[in-house]
């Protein structure tokens, strides 16, 4: 009884430590590097905020930042194995090893000019000076896409590159005479472009629409339409006067295609759950939203993420319920054999009781057939002995209290038949032949 008892506590305890193993494979948060630049840029403060965030609430889900000198950098962190994650920026560079997890914010590509400048089409920059605020090679590129698609020769328009306190005089002096800003339309590079545009002219700036910013985008998806609507920048007469039309672009949080299913799940969770409370600290926050999940999107979506926006993200047991039937499954049958062999060596011990039982049996019918003093004596050695090796079974569990029962009762006869022939031996002069001689 006591040890099927042993056997089926080590079942448990072997049982429980699987369990145990699981939940601390399972619970155990995952770090995730994510590349993202340059440093102090909003992007940046916003991963730092959120990396806050999960480290705060002990998120199943962690960031490692890898800061790199922009977008164009960031997307080859993925590209290279160095980041799990990465923000980018769709017309810059967008991994062919990484998908769409989120979209952080959208940049709105705006034309301006002041009223004396005559221009209020993309045509009318034809032989004109374009100043591209805190350029980068892709807001250049993005100027050089719009001026094509218009069929204006690119060498018929001079880009000059501007910082973003250089727009006011550089309008004034008629250095350039117009400006494209790339932005967040609630950004500080938006809002203040807009105002020194504004006071250059002393009035509200002329907008100048792209109106073909959807024929564009059909034709380059990293491109997109967006809508400035009107008062988007205050003022009165509001800034601008009509809603405007205009190329975009997005900056998206992507995934390698690699990394696990859940894990993205999980990600993307966490991100729209901390929504809300980063945006008490970056307000850029408020703009993260779903990606299109069309399976036809060109620029398709995680499939971690797709599972989360459509509800199909798999429960702890939907994930792990095969690995726990199998491990039970394991453990039963490893169970089993140990039961199996707990018994067969329980069997073996009793052939072995049995066997030193019949020993005492044999040694009575030994000890009523003893010819000499000195026979008897090596039957009581034999006695000792096997005394001998049932105490040590008894003291490690080998014998239970019936076996021991058993072997008391036959040591007890062997003892007293020993006994009897023994006294009988010398009664007769201690040998067999003296019994011989009294019978005739």
């Amino acid at each position: 009884m006591r040890r099927e008892f042993l056997i089926a506590l080590a079942i448990s305890l072997a049982v429980l430590a699987g369990g145990l193993v699981v939940y601390q494979w399972t619970a155990a948060p995952t770090t995730l590097k994510v590349a993202v630049g340059p440093m102090g840029s909003e992007n940046t403060r916003l991963v730092v905020a959120l990396q806050q965030y999960m480290a705060r609430e002990r998120s199943t889900v962690r960031l490692r930042l890898v800061l790199t000198e922009g977008v164009d950098a960031s997307a080859k962190a993925v590209e290279d194995d160095k980041a799990d994650l990465a923000i980018v920026r769709t017309d810059v560079a967008m991994p062919v090893k990484a998908q769409t997890v989120a979209i952080m914010h959208r940049d709105a590509a705006l034309l301006m000019t002041t009223p004396d400048s005559g221009i209020s089409k993309v045509s009318g920059l034809y032989g004109r000076n374009v100043g591209v605020v805190r350029e980068i090679a892709a807001n250049r590129t993005l100027l050089e896409t719009a001026l094509a698609h218009y069929e204006i020769p690119r060498d018929s328009v001079v880009i000059v590159t501007l910082g973003a306190n250089e727009v006011e005089e550089a309008l004034r002096t008629k250095r350039v005479d117009a400006v494209l800003a790339v932005g967040t339309v609630t950004g500080r590079t938006m809002t203040e472009t807009v105002a020194a545009v504004s006071q250059a002219a002393n009035m509200a700036p002329v907008f100048i629409p792209i109106d073909e910013a959807d024929a564009i985008a059909q034709r380059s998806p990293k491109f997109e339409s967006l809508e400035v609507v009107r008062g988007s920048f205050g003022g009165t007469p509001p800034r601008p006067m009509a809603t405007v039309e205009t190329l975009g672009v997005s900056h998206r949080l992507v995934a390698k295609t690699s990394l696990d299913d859940n894990i993205v799940s999980e990600l993307t969770k966490v991100l729209f759950t901390a929504r809300p409370t980063l945006a008490q600290e970056v307000a850029l926050a408020n703009k993260i939203e779903a990606p299109d999940t069309a399976k036809g999107s060109a620029l398709p979506v995680h499939s971690g993420a797709t599972a989360y926006y459509e509800g199909e993200v798999q429960t702890f047991f939907e994930r792990y319920g095969d690995w726990l039937y199998l491990i039970i499954m394991v453990l039963s049958i490893g169970g089993s054999g140990i039961a199996a062999m707990a018994s067969s060596a329980a069997n073996r011990a009793r052939a072995r009781n049995m066997e030193l039982l019949r020993e005492l049996l044999a040694i009575v019918r030994r000890a009523h057939e003893g010819g000499s003093i000195a026979a008897l004596d090596a039957l009581d050695r034999e006695a000792d002995d096997i005394l001998g090796m049932a105490l040590a079974k008894a003291g490690s569990g080998g014998i239970d209290n019936a076996g021991v029962a058993a072997f008391t009762l036959g040591l007890d006869q062997a003892r007293r038949a020993i006994g009897e022939r023994r006294r009988i031996l010398l009664a007769h002069g201690g040998e067999a032949h003296g019994l011989a001689q009294a019978a005739e």
